[in-house]
């Protein structure tokens, strides 16, 4: 024990490193394979990222045959990759979000560090990592982890170019135009809206704007962000043209923001107030109690008119900056017709360094005594949800999808929602009638006279239906959740 005391205090930041690697790799990468992957988005994204290797064009998304064209690339590249050399389960699907969670909670680390002090940067990481939101979407394999790390990492290169060297400024503003080139290829326009909007206004109220728009930052800036998204757009546009534009910008960029009725995602305004006190959940109440302190400070100013602030110290820069990160992106999601709880997880970083800012004056013990306990809980916690989220039958389809393939047949859903994980184990296309259609299931089975048929106990609701359906097919394996059916 005295040994590591003296190492402690004699290497703090080897010390500081060595207790946040320790920290992610229990807390982001132990356990990824321990549960299947789960519908819809996990399957969906896994089964289109080996679809990549197979085809030999990784520019080209495909699902169960049909171009998928609303999404970029790059999320999909990096499980492709991670697929090529760890084989197709659910630790490689995982592996890079996990890898990205990883990345973020050091570059937490590092900005808290350089602009107030270590103690604040580790902190604003632990406290980042131990978010219930965090730690979930860390173990799901889905492109809001990999959007989230590549827009903070533009967003602190972006804050770092105030706080360096000059012979640094360079370096930080070009890791500030690529980062947001790849949140751009993860996620889209918003990848360009956030960083600019956050940089800007913080630059405009520290009176240091003019440094944006330097020549030597902005013209290399430009070039190089332009030579990230440009390739794969253009080259989307020349194969399906007025589609993609349609599909890519139109339905899933415009409409998201203005009007997503059609895409069935609205929600109201106030939607993201319970959904990041959840998420943030078991900093919500110190980070609840920082805004309410901060907030009455504020009014007072403003009642006895000394509402003057100089941000003369790096600590009441940074809280601008956080306070800047955190109110545009929550507000900019608000605002936005289509709203789903992973939307806010960009909202965390700053979240975390404000909440940070509470413990920083406080005793450590009462820190360390928060962090473990925090940690403790939420991994027991999110183990509990991803129990619930995986006893959802998909074992059952994975593996009815596995006779089929072993028995060389087609394979059929019927009235039930498309369910990607049937493709985990089928190769091939799979026949998705969503609706409780006899007529259509009639033409497939006349079509392809050799068929299985997967559908949902739940829905088999009464006896003239059950007698309807043996007029059709006869039953071969019934699970718990889901049944597979072949022709007579």
């Amino acid at each position: 024990m005295e040994k590591i005391k003296n190492f402690v205090q004699n290497k703090p930041e080897i010390a500081c490193l060595v207790i946040l690697g320790i920290f992610c790799l229990i807390f982001l990468f132990a356990g990824l394979n321990s549960y299947p992957l789960v519908d819809v988005d996990e399957t969906r994204y896994a089964v289109m990222s080996r679809g990549l290797i197979g085809s030999g064009d990784w520019s080209i998304l495909m699902l169960n045959g049909v171009p998928f064209t609303e999404k970029p690339p790059l999320y999909f590249w990096l499980t492709a990759f991670s697929i090529k050399y760890l084989g197709f389960n659910e630790f490689a699907v995982r592996f890079p979000t996990a890898l990205l969670a990883t990345f973020c909670t050091f570059f937490t680390y590092y900005v808290g560090k350089t602009i107030i002090s270590r103690k604040f940067g580790m902190y604003s990481a632990l406290i980042l990592l131990s978010t219930v939101f965090f730690l979930m979407l860390s173990h799901v394999a889905i492109l809001d982890m990999t959007f989230t790390v590549f827009l903070t990492s533009a967003i602190y290169c972006g804050l770092l170019t105030s706080f360096c060297k000059d012979e640094h400024k360079k370096l930080y503003w070009l890791g500030f135009y690529v980062s947001m080139g790849l949140a751009f290829l993860a996620k889209g326009l918003l990848a360009f809206v956030i960083p600019v909007g956050v940089i800007g206004l913080y630059r405009l109220i520290t009176r240091d704007v003019k440094e944006i728009f330097r020549p030597v930052n902005i013209i290399p800036g430009i070039i190089v962000f332009l030579a990230i998204i440009l390739p794969w757009h253009i080259h989307m546009y020349q194969v399906y043209g007025y589609r993609f534009i349609y599909d890519y910008f139109i339905l899933h960029h415009f409409e998201r923001l203005v009007n997503a009725a059609e895409l069935g995602k609205t929600r109201p305004f106030l939607y993201f107030v319970p959904v990041f006190l959840v998420g943030f959940l078991p900093w919500s109440v110190p980070f609840v109690i920082f805004l309410v302190k901060k907030a009455k400070r504020l009014v007072r100013r403003i009642y006895t008119k000394t509402l003057v602030y100089t941000f003369d110290s790096n600590e009441s820069k940074l809280m601008l900056f956080a306070a800047i990160y955190f109110v545009l992106v929550f507000m900019l999601f608000s605002v936005a017709s289509g709203k789903l709880p992973t939307y806010i997880l960009p909202a965390f970083p700053a979240a975390s360094m404000l909440t940070a800012l509470f413990f920083l004056k406080k005793p450590m013990d009462y820190f360390n005594a928060s962090i473990i306990v925090a940690l403790l809980a939420n991994f027991i916690m999110v183990g509990i949800v991803f129990d619930k989220i995986y006893s959802g039958g998909m074992d059952e389809l994975v593996e009815y999808a596995e006779m089929a393939q072993e028995d060389n047949k087609k394979l059929v859903t019927f009235d039930m929602p498309v369910k990607p994980s049937v493709l985990i184990n089928y190769r091939e296309k799979v026949d998705f009638i969503t609706r409780r259609d006899f007529e259509a299931l009639d033409e497939k089975l006349d079509f392809d006279n050799d068929c299985y048929v997967i559908m949902k106990n739940s829905h088999i609701k009464n006896d003239a239906y059950k007698n309807e359906l043996m007029k059709h097919l006869i039953k071969i394996k019934e699970g718990d959740k889901y049944t597979i059916y072949a022709e007579p």
